[in-house]
Order: structure tokens, then C-alpha cells, then sequence
């Protein structure tokens, strides 16, 4: 409960910050730039797919399978820390002469080659301190994680704001190389009061040829699939931006800013406190009572506030954005279906990663990338830019049937029934959001956790019959 009640205070932190930021850019920079700085962003976000060499959620596998043996932690953090520099340094080295060409791939224009090239020199420490913060996440740390994500988020937050107001599109990239500093430094504290706390001299940091092996193993799974999920989005949206223009490329900016705000409380919640667990877990019996508590609670994470955002979907449009931006609102609860879709699905699909089915995780990845690129591209001139949510949320159906099948044929996991009827459940309510906007669509977000209250309850009841 204490780990749970941390990780909240956590992801309100990075919420707080995410919304702050969505709200100062739509006000300062209007549709077109904010759909500009979305293309740099996701360029960003992809070249973090690439430079890592997946040295990310393997790292936490590594350390979380024998946190205790400092030798091995040692060459975890000392072989992913120095990977992670040089790989990030040769990327900014290679791309640098190019920023102008990047720069006019990206948004049609050579005027933005200097925040491009802000990107570019953010990339290294952003990249140490991912690996720091993967093994803190392997130690099962939450307190540490937490305010190291704290900081994070207080300290860019304070410079981001005066950056933009004062220098604008510019001024909220160079923002990002200052909150890179931050990120890594704070990382880094929190590994040495680890260190401390565990009585582990910091000279047992190494670097290893064989964790790097190891590692590479895992990361070559990781990096394909993170370039697939990355690359899919900016393929789209420059399709998009090409066909439609800077301002429909905006609006749909608001529909992925908005999911990527609470999705990004979901990955944390399952990178930090449910991934260690199940790496952890051997016993199939104890693995399936695991992963369908963990459905039952992203359920209860998740589902309210996927409801709760398609029934006030114009109002979260307007105090997250602006009215300038409120044609986003009808293609929000588009997106909010196929984010469901991956809650389930990664319920179960987690432990893919985690218990070493590395290819079939693979798989499940790029089917879904591959189906959103053909669907998007396929419909967006006859859809407009409904179609990038439209082909997202369609391809994303693909992850509960792909994942739940190969779990249950490698670990024999089966859902429970109550699991399977709170999934409906939850389902049921979000459409009902939709189909009844505004403060009916409020009392649908409510059935979830009464759903699951009652599950309880009955549950309960037949333990104290028996």
C-alpha cells in the first residue's frame, strides 16, 4: 500500500508537469507550432528508441533478478551507464551537421533546425538517466524513484515556464536540455543513497563483457520494438502533416498528448512496481493469481479516469489546451478505446518480456504498429486526422487477443471470471462516456470500482461460508 500510495504521489508529479506543460504550449506557441514541436518531440522520442541499444527494461530485468549480489548490479550499472553515454554522444556527433535537413524532413521548413539541434545535444544525459532510473526500478526502490521523478518534474517544470514565455518554441527546447541535467543528476543521487544504504562501495561499478552481452540480448528485442512503436507515430503524423497540414498535425497532437499523460501513469505503475514481480515469479500457479490481480488493478487505475476523459472530453480539450484546439474532442475517445485495448493486453503481455518469451513480445509489437501504419495511411484523406486515432485504436485490438493467447499457451495463464467480467465492465462504461458526454457520462466512470467492490465482497463472502 505504501509502495502504491508513493507511485501515485509520483505519477501526480509527472501528471501536474505533463498538463502544465500541454497547457503553457497551446497558450504560447497555438495549433501550428505545437504541432511543429510534436514532430521534433516525437523525432526525439524515436532516436530514444535507437541510441538506448534497449539497454532500458533490460537493465531492470538484470537488476531485479538478483538485486542483492552487488558484483552483478555493479556491472549492470557501470555497463549500461557507459553504453548508454557513448552511444547517445556518437548519435549527437552523427546527426549534428544534419539538423537543417532534419529540421525540413520533420516539419517542411529549415527555420527549426536550431531546436533540433537542442534535441540533439539533451541526448546524453536524457540517456544515462534512463538507465539510472531502470535500476532503481530493478531494486524495487519506489521511495527513491519517486523523488528523483519528484525533482524531475519541480525542477524542468520551473525553468520550462519562464523558457517559453520568453523565447517560445526555442525556448521550451532549450528547457529540455536544462531538464536533461536534472533528470541524470537526480538519478544519480538516488543510486548512491542506494549504494549507501546497502553498504556498496561505488568502486564495485564496472564495466563487463558479458553483462553487455547479456544486455545487448535483451536490447536487441527492445530496440527493434521501440523503433516500431516510434517510428509507426512519426510515419503517420508526417504523412499526416504532408497531407493535411501543420494544423490538423496540431489538433491530433492534443488527442496523443492527452493519452500519453495518463498512459504514462500506467507504464510507470507497471515498469516500477509490477515488472520486479513478475520477473520474480517462477511458480505458474502463484503467476496467474499475480497477473490477474495485476488486470484487477489497472482496472481500477485506469478505467475511471479512461471514462471520466471521453465524458468531459471538451472540457479536458479546453483546460489542457485551449478552445483553439477543441475539434480534438471528438476523436479523444477513438484513441481512449484503443489505450484500453493495451491496458488488458499488457496485463497479461508483461510477463513476455519478464519470462524470457522475447520474440513473441517482439511480435505482438509490430503487429500492431504494422496494422496502425496501413490503416492510418490507407483512410486519412477520406477520415481527415481521425484516421491516425481510428488506425491506432483498430491496430491496438490486436494486443489483449495476441498477448493473453501466447501467455496462456507458454504459461498457462487463464483469466479469471471475475477478471473477464470487470474487462466487460469497464468496456461497457467507457462507451456508455461516450455515448452520453458531459455529467451523465460521469456516473458510468463509477462502475468499475463498484464493479470491483462487489467482486470483493463476493468473494469474501464464499471464503467465510467455507
Amino acid at each position: 500500500m505504501r509502495s502504491a500510495g508513493l507511485l501515485s504521489i509520483s505519477s501526480v508529479s509527472n501528471l501536474v508537469r505533463a498538463v502544465i506543460t500541454a497547457k503553457l504550449l497551446a497558450l504560447t506557441l497555438g495549433p501550428s507550432l505545437t504541432g511543429v514541436l510534436a514532430q521534433i518531440l516525437n523525432f526525439s522520442a524515436l532516436l530514444f528508441q535507437i541510441i538506448p541499444l534497449g539497454l532500458t527494461t533490460g537493465v531492470s530485468k538484470l537488476v531485479a533478478e538478483a538485486p542483492d549480489q552487488r558484483t552483478r548490479v555493479g556491472a549492470v550499472l557501470g555497463t549500461a551507464s557507459a553504453v548508454s553515454l557513448v552511444s547517445a554522444l556518437a548519435c549527437s556527433i552523427l546527426l549534428a551537421p544534419f539538423s537543417s535537413r532534419i529540421s525540413v524532413l520533420l516539419t517542411g521548413s529549415s527555420q527549426y533546425t536550431l531546436p533540433v539541434v537542442l534535441v540533439l545535444i539533451s541526448l546524453p544525459l536524457y540517456n544515462l538517466a534512463g538507465v539510472l532510473s531502470y535500476v532503481v526500478q530493478g531494486f524495487s526502490d519506489i521511495r527513491r524513484l519517486t523523488i528523483a521523478n519528484v525533482a524531475t518534474a519541480v525542477a524542468s517544470t520551473a525553468v520550462l515556464i519562464p523558457a517559453t514565455i520568453a523565447f517560445g518554441l526555442t525556448g521550451a527546447m532549450g528547457a529540455v536540455v536544462v531538464a536533461s541535467v536534472f533528470q541524470s543528476a537526480f538519478f544519480a543521487i538516488a543510486i548512491w543513497r542506494t549504494y549507501v544504504a546497502k553498504g556498496w562501495p561505488l568502486s564495485s561499478i564496472h564495466i563487463s563483457g558479458s553483462t553487455a552481452k547479456a544486455l545487448l540480448r535483451y536490447g536487441g528485442v527492445l530496440l527493434v520494438a521501440g523503433v516500431g512503436a516510434w517510428g509507426s507515430l512519426l510515419l503517420v503524423r508526417t504523412v499526416g502533416i504532408r497531407t493535411l497540414g501543420g494544423f490538423q498535425n496540431g489538433i491530433y497532437q492534443v488527442v496523443n498528448g492527452v493519452s500519453a499523460q495518463y498512459m504514462a501513469v500506467f507504464i510507470g505503475w507497471m515498469a516500477a512496481y509490477v515488472f520486479p514481480r513478475v520477473v520474480a515469479e517462477h511458480d505458474r500457479a502463484h503467476l496467474q493469481s499475480l497477473l490477474n490481480s495485476v488486470l484487477r488493478a489497472n482496472l481500477l487505475i485506469m478505467g475511471p479516469g479512461l471514462a471520466v476523459t471521453v465524458a468531459l472530453r471538451e472540457l479536458v480539450v479546453r483546460l489542457l489546451y485551449s478552445s483553439a484546439f477543441v475539434t480534438a474532442a471528438p476523436i479523444l475517445p477513438i484513441q481512449v478505446l484503443g489505450d484500453y485495448a493495451r491496458v488488458i493486453g499488457w496485463s497479461f503481455g508483461i510477463c513476455l518480456f519478464a519470462q524470457g518469451k522475447t520474440r513473441a513480445y517482439l511480435l505482438a509489437m509490430l503487429t500492431q504498429d504494422l496494422l496502425w501504419i496501413a490503416i492510418s495511411t490507407g483512410t486519412l484523406r477520406s477520415l481527415g486526422i481521425a484516421a491516425i486515432a481510428m488506425g491506432y485504436s483498430l491496430s491496438s485490438l490486436a494486443w489483449p487477443v495476441l498477448m493473453y493467447w501466447m501467455v496462456r499457451h507458454w504459461f498457462g495463464v487463464r483469466i479469471s471470471r471475475e477478471g473477464a467480467l470487470l474487462s466487460a465492465l469497464g468496456l461497457a462504461a467507457i462507451v456508455g462516456a461516450i455515448v452520453f458526454p458531459g455529467l451523465p457520462g460521469l456516473l458510468f466512470a463509477g462502475a468499475i470500482p463498484a464493479g470491483i467492490y462487489l467482486v470483493r465482497r463476493r468473494r469474501l463472502r464464499s471464503v467465510q461460508r467455507s
